[in-house]
């Protein structure tokens, strides 16, 4: 009887351990780019695709994406958006340019942008 008991607790403890021990998802870092440049490499990427809409003078949705420091005080929103591929559309106002930021940014570029803010956002 004991035999049976330690026999079904190591069945037990032998299931419990195939079933606790799941491949969790890991996310890689990004392969960034030691100094990515921001007037030669990130200004120009927002300068490119975003300010035909978030520039001073049409300041869409009150945000303006001209300059090292408007691009620092909106970057959180801005790669929310870019990260969901949505920009806020309202019927009343068609952007310059297409409605959805995943057709004009593409991976490269999103993830410069990422690998910029993750060494520091310096203004090089």
């Amino acid at each position: 009887m004991k035999l049976n008991v330690i026999y079904g607790f190591l069945f037990c403890l032998f299931v419990e351990g195939l079933f606790s021990c799941s491949k969790d998802k890991t996310t890689e870092p990004l392969p960034c780019e030691a100094n990515a440049l921001f007037e030669t490499e990130i200004k120009p990427i927002f300068l490119n695709n975003c300010t035909s809409c978030h520039n001073s003078n049409i300041n869409y949705a009150g945000v303006v994406l001209e300059d090292y420091e408007s691009i620092v005080d909106n970057i959180d929103h801005s790669m929310s958006e870019i990260n969901a591929g949505t920009m806020p559309y309202d019927e009343d106002f068609t952007p310059a340019i297409n409605s959805s930021l995943i057709d004009v940014l593409n991976d490269t570029l999103i993830d410069k942008i990422e690998c910029w803010i993750l060494n520091g956002m310096e203004n090089n």
